[in-house]
């Protein structure tokens, strides 16, 4: 069919109308088209961001293991819950103790009643009011059914009730320490409200009900987990809290150096928990920001401390001489340069340094160092001698120090730990044979049946001591306790803390601090953990493309993975910046376009011209 010249114009001055109010407002919420291939999802997720909606993508080289708070515990999926779920009470950006769902509260004098006053307006994502009365369920239900996962939260609570729909009163026997510092996700009534002891770990939580600025709408193991806009949010928090981004997509990837090129090419806008070798190779990437920053949590050498038939680790190391000796004969300095290219500080006490008020500084005369001699004269000293000159000890029995040493293949610095770990032992009469493991088949494995021997793992903890503590008492065991260790006089001092309050001063935690401090003595001189490094957030994000991070703490922290939801929800494209994840500047589309489209207008008329004086 022929068209006319006069059409033409027209459909190129339609055109650039439609790209102007396609301009305007992808100025509030642009979105590059998912076709392009400077904003296409990487490999190793298929989904991407949803087309026509304003996507935030992070690459993250760590799998989730579940959306289930009951039954869940990997870095995507609490990463997910931090910004999907609000908590009773939250924190600052110095860690202090700030309103979430409770905009106030006050304790009776003699600290057995705690009122927290509840904020109006909050809806779930799918629309229903959120209320006191899901708060009390949530709590309710962890007391009810004393499950592992929070129950430690709740020592010496008896009841909990919503008195009207914005007033909570928790009631307890003694004081409760940690009241304000219940790291536990509030749950909608209306949709958990049918489940049993039996049935809450195994709960389809995807499509996820939640109150925060997102929820969570897709995932795709070994993929991609996709967060979407809680629309109701702005009701409760302030349409000043509303999200600018539409979603936020985690890809995921076992191909750490795949992640960083997708970054560099611009399809990834930051990249999460990287190899410590990687920050330096980013500091002079264009557009972009590199941090390294002290977390809390940390990464350690673990024992299998579990006295059972039921353990499937090697008994030996019940001994704790034995777990004393590995701590002389390893030199954590060396493994921290080499593993973390010198970046974190070395491990001592179980709280990091960043909980500088609970940090047990281990004082120099029991201090653990490198001492491979000292090592040996303990194995020696217990009777574990190289009975048959095969360089390796044995005890009386025969029994040969030959211990199984897992490393996680998600985490390249845990690889680099256990072969120097390895050649110190070897050095000293210790045999271990390294099995590489995925961090879900080794999670398995331990909270199963404690079938393990030594391994390097880590731990992000909480911002209050409580709970990485009674992950060493008793009840523990197979739950969150991955060592399985067990010590009465610990889980009595664990019951102290939790009650040490000061009810005329509560800000006066000196009382509990000097428990807390015999509590990691303690597991310093039993070592079922010996403390590598602490944890660093090592993160690279774009800041030529997007503004609105929010750092924590602010003089030296990371936008992610810092315990606050700020960040997703204060991050805004820069005028001018990519519509999504790496797209170009959206008016130099527009000007393109333009050009183009008057191009074409003035060469089809320019051969229609000619085509007319040859015919």
């Amino acid at each position: 069919m022929r068209r006319s010249a006069t059409f033409l114009a027209f459909l190129c001055i339609t055109g650039m109308v439609l790209l102007a109010q396609a301009t305007v407002a992808g100025s509030a919420s642009p979105a590059a088209s998912p076709s392009s291939p400077a904003t296409a999802s990487p490999s190793a997720s298929p989904v991407g961001g949803t087309a026509g909606k304003l996507t935030y993508r992070i690459g993250i080289g760590e799998d989730f293991d579940g959306m289930n708070p009951f039954a869940s515990w990997s870095t995507v999926t609490w990463e997910s819950f931090r910004a999907c779920y609000n908590f009773l009470t939250w924190y600052d950006d110095k860690y202090q103790v700030a309103p979430d769902l409770a905009t106030s509260w006050h304790v009776s004098p003699d600290g057995n009643t705690w009122t927290f006053h509840i904020r109006p307006n909050v809806k779930w994502s799918d629309g229903v009011p959120l209320t006191a009365r899901d708060i009390a369920f949530t709590y309710n239900l962890i007391l009810t059914t004393q499950h592992w996962s929070y129950y430690q939260y709740f020592t010496n609570v008896t009841k909990v009730e919503a008195t009207d729909a914005n007033t909570l009163v928790i009631h307890t026997s003694k004081p409760n320490a940690g009241m304000l510092a219940l790291y536990v996700p509030i749950l909608p009534e209306h949709i958990w409200q049918g489940v049993t002891a039996k049935t809450m770990e195994t709960v389809k939580n995807v499509p996820m009900v939640s109150s925060g600025p997102f929820h969570v709408a897709q995932v795709k193991k070994g993929s991609f987990v996709r967060l979407e806009k809680n629309l109701y949010y702005g009701q409760g928090f302030g349409a000043d809290q509303e999200p600018a981004v539409d979603e936020i997509l985690f890809e995921i990837t076992t191909n750490v150096d795949s992640m960083l090129q997708d970054y560099k090419a611009g399809r990834l806008d930051a990249i999460l928990a990287i190899p410590a070798s990687y920050v330096s190779r980013l500091k002079n990437e264009p557009g972009t920001t590199a941090v390294a920053t002290p977390a809390i949590g940390f990464n350690e050498l673990g024992f299998n401390c579990y006295d059972s038939p039921k353990s499937k680790g090697n008994p030996l190391l019940l001994d704790v001489r034995i777990r004393q000796a590995i701590n002389w004969a390893i030199d954590k300095n060396r493994i921290v340069q080499s593993a973390m290219a010198g970046m974190a500080d070395v491990g001592t006490s179980l709280l990091s340094p960043v909980q500088a008020y609970w940090h047990w500084n281990v004082p120099a005369d029991q201090q653990y160092g490198y001492d491979p001699e000292k090592a040996k004269q303990i194995l020696d000293d217990a009777g574990y001698i190289d009975r048959d000159g095969d360089g390796v000890r044995e005890d009386a029995k025969g029994h040969k120090l030959d211990f199984r040493l897992a490393s996680l293949t998600e985490y390249p610095e845990y690889g680099t730990a256990c072969k120097i770990i390895a050649s110190y032992l070897k050095d000293v009469g210790i045999a271990t044979r390294i099995q590489l493991q995925t961090e879900g088949s080794f999670g398995d494995a331990v909270y199963d049946n404690a079938n393990m021997d030594l391994y390097v793992w880590g731990w992000g903890g909480d911002i209050d001591p409580g709970f990485m503590l009674s992950c060493f008492t008793t009840k523990q065991i197979l739950n969150w306790s991955d060592c399985c260790y067990s010590n009465p006089e610990y889980d009595k001092l664990y019951n102290e803390q939790a009650s040490a309050v000061d009810i005329q001063n509560p800000t006066d935690m000196s009382k509990r601090q000097g428990i807390v401090d015999q509590m990691q003595a303690i597991l310093y001189r039993d070592s079922p953990y010996s403390i590598l490094w602490y944890n660093m957030n090592l993160q690279a994000f774009r800041t030529d493309r997007w503004t609105g991070y929010d750092y924590v703490p602010k003089s030296n922290g990371a936008p992610f993975q810092n315990y606050m939801r700020t960040t997703y929800i204060d991050l805004k494209p820069k005028m001018g910046g990519a519509a999504s994840s790496g797209g170009p500047l959206w008016w130099t589309w527009v000007i393109a376009v333009v050009v183009v489209l008057a191009v074409v207008v003035v060469v089809v008329l320019r051969r229609r011209a000619g085509r007319a004086e040859v015919e």
